[in-house]
């Protein structure tokens, strides 16, 4: 797994950018919308909300927000990883 991280953040330049914008096009969807719209459809509708999907949904969104996390987290490892090679040179 080391390897991995270390190919994406120091490999070639290119390579390294290319997944910089696939990381933040990724992480960049708008979830704080989509979350608060359903905690108010929840809080209008109630339990016939939670029961048609809305507990579902709220799970979803939880967990897309982690994953949206994790690729901003690669998004700053190429970040990272680009400055380094720049500033050494």
């Amino acid at each position: 797994m080391r390897d991995f991280f270390h190919a994406i953040f120091n490999g070639p330049a290119w390579r390294t950018f290319l997944l910089m914008g696939i990381f933040s096009a990724l992480s960049s969807y708008n979830l704080v919308t989509l979350f608060f719209a359903n905690l108010r459809y929840i809080g209008e509708n109630g339990t016939m909300a939670l029961i048609e999907g809305g507990l579902r949904q709220l799970l979803e969104l939880v967990g897309y927000g982690y994953l949206s996390l994790a690729f901003y987290i690669l998004f700053k490892g190429c970040l990272y990883g680009l400055l380094h090679r720049v500033t050494s040179h």
